[in-house]
């Protein structure tokens, strides 16, 4: 063969019509910039490649076929170039389970892929896009990410597969069910889902534009576009008189970020908590902020949070209104003693830049928890509206005889300020011009820490 017909046999093969698995990458990546690797092993099940997302050196993978050790080896020289580049990962996820006739060689190609996330877990951000089939031990590839984004059209994600479902009357519609994505956002099981796979990926980018590339990079930082000297009068009147209503906390977040935006994670589970990431003067901040009473499922939805920004370098910030746990049931006094003690251990072993805004209560053990000055938050401000007590006004009443008035005097922000566990007194209006100024003095914070292999105390 001629060195003119190997060209034309090599145009026709890269003529012929992209793979969906392949289509679904482009759609990730920055127009053009996408590169393929291993092109000719069309036997693996899975295309992997490199390119940008807004200008951000990301690799990724997608799954076509059956999981085999030719597909894990490919994925793991994705990891192999990924962490030395320290980028960002993607997974596509749709994969039509493992190929049973393999054997113990199915187990290996498994163990290839969960050795690569492990390793790069808290190193990289890998992020796992949910378009199809997600079945058995492929699930949790997806959960050993740091984000999961599901399609709520045709993405289905379970441990056991639809067969054993199919064999146990009654159950194939709770199967449909409880393995799609809307359910599973609800459950926490994932962070996002998304109409469609298009969304997904939009979702995917804006995700990745929000973190850095790898946990030693500096903060992650874009051009500011907003004004740093920017005041809300609205939040002086925000807190409600009745000290019942809920505070509007997302109007708070949205308020002090930069044009406003928030990027909300979780937003379906365990309601109790918001969070998310916001910029301030053009730098990723993580967002923790309650809406309610503290539940087990919102310790561990804001635990994780707060584990993710300390791995990344990420500074978080609080807005607290807080007055206990929640109680409803037998079940949940067990899970809060369990998953409160983790969202402790959470917020008090972060090292990055951690603020706190008492925006109304801050009230008994359970503001302790809540990135409070006591487990080493390192700026905690204060609205002229907040009360911080050991206990309530009505158990200071009716268990310690204290008088109403004396209450309110001990509890007020600055007589807690003038102990020390307050820094400043703050008008809301102004919230974002402190925290501004709070961030700038911490960026450059560091913190010397007890030589230890690992905690372990994990989520």
């Amino acid at each position: 063969m001629s060195r003119l017909d190997k060209i034309n046999e090599l145009i026709d093969k890269l003529q012929k019509e992209p793979t969906i698995a392949y289509k679904r990458l482009e759609k990730l990546f920055d127009e053009n910039s996408f590169v393929e690797l291993g092109a000719y092993n069309k036997n693996a099940g899975v295309v992997t490649g490199y390119g940008t997302v807004n200008g951000k050196l990301v690799y990724a993978f997608a799954q076509e076929g059956v999981v085999s050790t030719e597909h894990a080896r490919k994925i793991d020289n994705v990891y192999a170039l990924a962490l030395k580049m320290g980028c960002p990962v993607v997974a596509v996820m749709d994969s039509n389970g493992m190929k049973i006739d393999d054997g113990l060689d199915t187990l290996e190609a498994y163990g290839i892929m969960f050795r690569n996330q492990t390793a790069a877990s808290g190193v990289i951000p890998q992020i796992s896009v949910v378009l199809g089939n997600c079945l058995g031990i492929s699930s949790f590839l997806s959960i050993l990410s740091d984000f999961v984004i599901m399609s709520d059209t045709g993405a289905k994600m379970f441990m056991s597969s639809p067969s054993i479902f199919s064999g146990i009357k009654g159950k194939a519609t709770t199967y449909e069910t409880l393995g799609g994505a809307k359910t599973l956002a609800e459950n926490g099981v994932v962070h996002f889902n998304c109409p469609d796979e298009d969304v997904c990926f939009d979702k995917a980018r804006e995700l990745i534009d929000f973190l850095p590339s790898n946990n030693l990079d500096d903060y992650a930082q874009i051009q500011p576009s907003d004004d740093l000297n920017r005041e809300d009068a609205a939040l002086n009147e925000i807190v409600p008189e009745d000290n019942k209503t809920p505070v509007d906390m997302k109007y708070i977040i949205k308020s002090v970020a930069d044009n406003g935006d928030f990027f909300e994670i979780c937003k379906s589970y365990a309601k109790e908590i918001i969070a998310g990431f916001i910029r301030l003067d053009g730098v990723t901040v993580g967002i923790v902020a309650n809406n309610g009473q503290l539940s087990a499922a919102a310790a561990k939805k804001a635990g994780e949070i707060v584990n993710i920004c300390d791995a990344f370098n990420i500074p978080i910030i609080t807005f607290t209104d807080i007055d206990g746990y929640d109680h409803d049931d037998t079940h949940e006094q067990s899970s809060i003693i369990k998953y409160g003690a983790k969202f402790m251990f959470a917020f008090a072993n972060a090292t990055v830049p951690k603020i706190n805004v008492i925006v109304r209560n801050g009230i008994g053990n359970a503001y302790l928890l809540m990135n409070s000055k006591h487990i080493g938050a390192d700026i905690v401000y204060a609205w002229p509206s907040a009360c911080v007590a050991l206990m309530s006004k009505e158990a200071a009443i009716n268990i310690m005889g204290t008088s109403s008035e004396r209450y309110d005097e001990v509890s007020s922000p600055y007589d807690v300020a003038a102990k020390g566990y307050i820094d400043g007194v703050i008008l809301p209006s102004t919230t974002r011009k402190r925290l501004l100024i709070a961030l700038e003095m911490l960026m450059t914070k560091r913190e010397n820490t007890v030589a230890r292999k690992h905690s372990s105390i994990e989520f």
